[in-house]
């Protein structure tokens, strides 16, 4: 059951994200700060997919843990962004 909405949670985190950092570089101007957004959010991203999806899942099955990896963090993350190219577009 925690495994699960760890799961979800790390699944919502990485949409959000990919979101955001869309809604930074589609932006007109970029500043320090939002350049600054986009590298925390590109690092929380990266350390969530290794520490809590890479590991576990090549310690259970090292075979599928890419796969996992696709499925619950880079696969939300382009789907944030792919949210912020539809809003623009409409």
């Amino acid at each position: 059951m925690l495994k699960k909405l760890l799961t979800g949670g790390i699944i919502i985190i990485h949409w959000v994200s990919g979101y955001w950092v869309a809604v930074v570089i589609a932006g007109e101007a970029l500043s320090w700060p939002q350049v600054a957004r986009i590298l925390l959010y590109s690092l929380i991203n990266l350390i969530l997919a290794y520490e809590f999806v890479y590991k576990p899942a090549k310690a259970c099955k090292s075979s599928c843990a890419m796969r996992h990896v696709f499925g619950v963090s880079v696969i939300p993350f382009c789907l944030g962004v792919l949210c912020v190219v539809v809003l623009f577009m409409l």
